[in-house]
């Protein structure tokens, strides 16, 4: 009885011992700057970038494109996976005002700092919103698929300036009629029921200028 009452007092006195380190829980990993999205801009590129600010910091990997439905735009890192585009504010040159950024090519690196990145599905960016609902354009229509709210979510909250575009991925059962009157909604919040049937993903990430 002596010794046990000796072995439980040695080890409350271990346990109580000030310099004796606790188990403590390992903080979430930083992602790296090189390949977060931010209202900074994605990874390298800033939204405080010139068109001769890009130029001087990635020489030789930066080029012009003509003009397209959503503008004048260069792309650095052109046909790999870390491929941006830049769209700019202005019709032509000099390029000084970027109106937004945008990655989507298949196996980019780049994601938020909730870790969206593309190809999430419709469903895994609610859960990532916080199961708040998100409202986009319908396919439909002009801008097809480009997000227009998070809905004051965690998304919106943590990168305000944040949005994106989603295409259909696959689609179940649906009746003609349903799919029609679908389809001439302008906007569609993921929560309609009929979105359990059509599958959309996540296939451009864009930070946009205030």
């Amino acid at each position: 009885m002596k010794k046990t009452f000796l072995l439980l007092a040695t080890v409350a006195l271990f346990s109580c011992e000030p310099g004796v380190k606790k188990n403590k829980v390992a903080p979430p990993e930083k992602i790296d700057p090189k390949i977060l999205v931010s209202c900074s801009g994605i990874g390298q590129v800033m939204l405080s970038d010139t068109h001769k600010s890009l130029e001087d910091k990635f020489p030789g990997e930066v080029e012009d494109h003509e003009n397209t439905l959503n503008g004048v735009y260069t792309t650095v890192w052109e046909g790999s996976s870390k491929e941006v585009k830049v769209y700019w504010k202005e019709k032509q040159a000099p390029f000084k005002t970027i109106k937004y950024i945008q990655a989507d090519m298949p196996g980019s690196p780049y994601m938020t700092v909730d870790s969206v990145k593309l190809g999430e599905s419709l469903r895994d960016l609610v859960k990532i919103n916080g199961s708040i609902s998100i409202k986009f354009v319908n396919i439909s229509q002009t801008d097809p698929g480009l997000i227009k709210s998070f809905n004051g979510g965690n998304i919106e909250k943590k990168t305000p300036c944040f949005t994106g575009v989603l295409e259909q991925s696959q689609l179940k059962t649906v009746h003609k009629d349903e799919l029609n009157a679908f389809r001439k909604e302008k906007e569609v919040n993921s929560y309609d029921p009929l979105l359990n049937r059509i599958e959309f993903e996540l296939v451009a990430m864009r930070v946009a200028s205030k």
